[in-house]
């Protein structure tokens, strides 16, 4: 393979840039729609491991079932099942989830900056990064709409940074395969 072949459709990755662009701001936009996404994906995956797992139990010998996972099986099928038909029910649960992780990191970013003020100078940039952090994790976890709009977030910048990162690869390409033929 030589280096034009290799740097040929460059656009291809514009493209692909662009869509990532439109793609994070769609997610910036429908941060509801990206819950309830997300709660329904998670439905899935636990339903789907269910029934996983009531299979395999029904494959193995029966000298080597164990029926602690059997209801193990079902009860994710049922709990998958219950997320699937009750999104709002889980859309809280993610928001809430996500609230409390949140809230804890800007606990031990507050912590970890005073412990260290007498070491690192600027100590109060972390506690206030903490402090934002926290009421951020607060927040989630007392407002649906809050903790929908910081999950979309979370999920919308590193697809907005690939798409810009593409396009910057794209005309890097374009540059490259522009050289080459001059040459």
């Amino acid at each position: 393979m030589n280096a034009t072949t290799l740097f040929r459709n460059w656009w291809v990755i514009l493209i692909q840039g662009i869509l990532m662009i439109v793609l994070s701001i769609l997610i910036f936009n429908n941060p509801g729609a990206v819950l309830a996404t997300l709660a329904f994906w998670f439905g899935i995956i636990i339903l789907a491991s269910g029934l996983y797992g009531l299979l395999a139990y029904f494959l193995i010998a029966k000298d080597n079932r164990d029926s602690i996972a059997l209801f193990g099986s079902i009860a994710m099928i049922i709990f998958g099942f219950m997320m699937m038909s009750k999104m709002f029910i889980t859309m809280i649960a993610i928001t809430i989830s996500f609230g409390v992780l949140v809230s804890l990191i800007g606990l031990v970013l507050i912590s970890g900056s005073w412990q260290g003020r007498k070491l690192f100078s600027l100590w109060w940039v972390i506690a206030i990064i903490g402090v934002a952090i926290l009421i951020t994790g607060i927040k989630s976890i007392f407002d649906v709409e809050a903790g929908a709009e910081n999950i979309s977030t979370l999920i919308g910048i590193p697809v907005l940074l690939s798409g810009i990162g593409l396009i910057g690869l794209a005309l890097l390409k374009k540059k490259v395969v522009g050289t080459v033929k001059a040459k």
